[in-house]
């Protein structure tokens, strides 16, 4: 009658040792940490530069239809700023400090940009030309039109200085406040701990 094999004796896993100490675990927490509000802030940045950009790109074809050297500049500003903002927000990324400072100073471009299109927009604007456009449709309408016409585009381009203001200026003291949080990150961030953080995309 056969004899049965002895089962083998079972081999244990060793996990390897890990080559990092607690007090590195607790190190790299501390930096994790340290750089949640930057995160955030190249986030907000990298939103705010692919709002930009498509706002540009897609005002490109409106100069088809109202071409003139004031609109080119307007779309050709708004892309530039949008590629800075999308440049910011990589160097917010990787812990630059100045990236505070430079989205900060791109976000009152474009609000000096959408101040002074406004401006011009009312400094422009004629109510004949709006009565010359209404012609035929009627005297009360035209009377309407006139006087309702300026009412309507200064408070119009009012709204849009206010809004911009409060946006892009919030937004800009936002970005002027993360650099203390950057110049922290960077102080409390061993070169070994961001290499390790760099190659884990964090």
């Amino acid at each position: 009658m056969p004899v049965a094999p002895s089962a083998r004796p079972a081999v244990a896993v060793v996990e390897p040792a890990s080559p990092l100490s607690e007090s590195d675990f607790l190190l790299l927490r501390q930096v994790v940490a340290a750089r949640r509000p930057v995160r955030q802030a190249a986030r907000v940045a990298h939103i705010s530069a692919v709002t930009i950009l498509a706002v540009g790109v897609l005002s490109l074809p409106c100069l088809l239809w109202v071409p003139g050297w004031l609109n080119m500049g307007i779309v050709f500003g708004i892309c530039v700023i949008g590629l800075l903002e999308y440049s910011g927000a990589a160097r917010m990324r990787q812990g630059v400090p100045e990236a505070a400072g430079m989205l900060a100073l791109n976000q009152l471009a474009l609000l000096g940009l959408i101040v002074i299109y406004c401006l011009l927009q009312m400094l422009s604007f004629s109510s004949e030309e709006v009565t010359s456009s209404l012609s035929g449709m009627g005297a009360d309408i035209e009377r309407m039109a006139q006087s309702l016409a300026p009412l309507v585009t200064y408070g119009m381009y009012s709204l849009i200085i206010v809004l911009s203001a409060f946006f892009q200026g919030g937004l800009a003291v936002y970005y002027f406040s993360r650099r203390r949080h950057l110049e922290a990150a960077r102080r409390s961030t061993p070169a070994w701990v961001g290499r390790v953080l760099t190659e884990v995309g964090c």
